[in-house]
């Protein structure tokens, strides 16, 4: 069994409770991102996303002892979507990639920034199983990962936020959510301590605006993300109008609308009554602009 969890799609519809509401309670039987193949979860707790260099050009030798072409199971990016390796090692992958996407080949940079985010992910802490046979299944399989990654260094694996950015700014929506679940340095931070970091103020402008547009475009996990950031309040105040709106909004392209009385249960307590009718006249407005052709 394949014992890697795709943290940050899992991880970002719990940010702050509605992502959860919306795909377990809600939305019953229906699977948060279609783009991600489902994989077992560890115990860790699923709360928020993650923030919460020269490639060699590599030639067309086949891949050695632990490289993918001895690999059963699929390889996973961060966000949890499959990477086709096609029997290469990580540099080997890259190599193929690695000019179109410093030439401005916004497909190539992100199939770069995939490829790179799989070294990133099998740095990160390891989760808490409770399971021994799955923490061993886990382990195993990092050791497989690591031998994947061998000649991809820390700063290319750094490198690969530019990728993603320039991927973003193309209009490429899993990019744009991917730059939300990164985070402004590509790991856990607390973005409370350094409020006036530069860098952390453009990644909220950043983030929120492709978030935006790849709601913009009919995608649900979005829409959805959205609703968690104006809850939350981390990087946008909190404004729970506008959450209850995105929720709302949120269910469109599942075409499964919410009622009334389950979003009374959810934001009912916390808004007025003008503030509660201005969020649905705000969600039927924000539905009609991201889905037009589902209204």
């Amino acid at each position: 069994m394949n014992a890697r969890l795709p943290l940050l799609i899992c991880l970002g519809l719990g940010a702050a409770g509605l992502g959860l509401w919306l795909a377990t309670g809600l939305l019953a039987g229906d699977a948060p991102a279609p783009v991600v193949a489902p994989r077992p979860a560890a115990a860790a707790t699923l709360a928020e996303p993650r923030w919460f260099s020269s490639v060699p050009e590599a030639g067309a030798a086949r891949p050695g002892p632990g490289m993918l072409s001895e690999r059963k199971a699929p390889v996973y990016g961060r966000n949890g979507r499959v990477i086709e390796l096609g029997g290469l090692s990580i540099a080997q992958y890259i190599g193929t990639r690695i000019a179109a996407a410093r030439s401005g080949d916004a497909r190539a940079a992100y199939e770069v920034y995939q490829a790179e985010s799989v070294c990133a992910a099998n740095e990160d802490p390891v989760p808490d199983y409770n399971d021994p046979a799955e923490l061993a299944a886990f382990q195993a399989e990092r050791k497989e990962l690591t031998a994947l990654c061998v000649g991809i260094s820390p700063a290319q694996v750094q490198e690969r936020l530019s990728f993603l950015n320039l991927a973003a700014r193309s209009g490429n929506k899993a990019a744009q959510i991917d730059v939300y679940m990164e985070g402004p340095y590509g790991r856990s931070v607390d973005l409370t301590q350094n409020p006036d970091d530069p860098i952390v103020k453009q990644w909220k402008d950043d983030a929120l605006a492709y978030l935006k547009q790849a709601g913009d475009q009919c995608d649900h996990f979005a829409l959805a993300l959205l609703s968690t950031v104006y809850d939350a309040g981390q990087i946008t105040e909190r404004d729970l109008r506008t959450s209850m709106a995105y929720s709302i909004a949120a269910a469109i392209p599942r075409k499964k609308p919410v009622t009334q009385e389950q979003l009374r249960d959810r934001f009912g307590e916390q808004l007025s009554a003008d503030d509660f009718a201005g969020a649905l006249a705000l969600g039927e407005q924000l539905g009609k602009q991201a889905c037009p052709a589902r209204r």
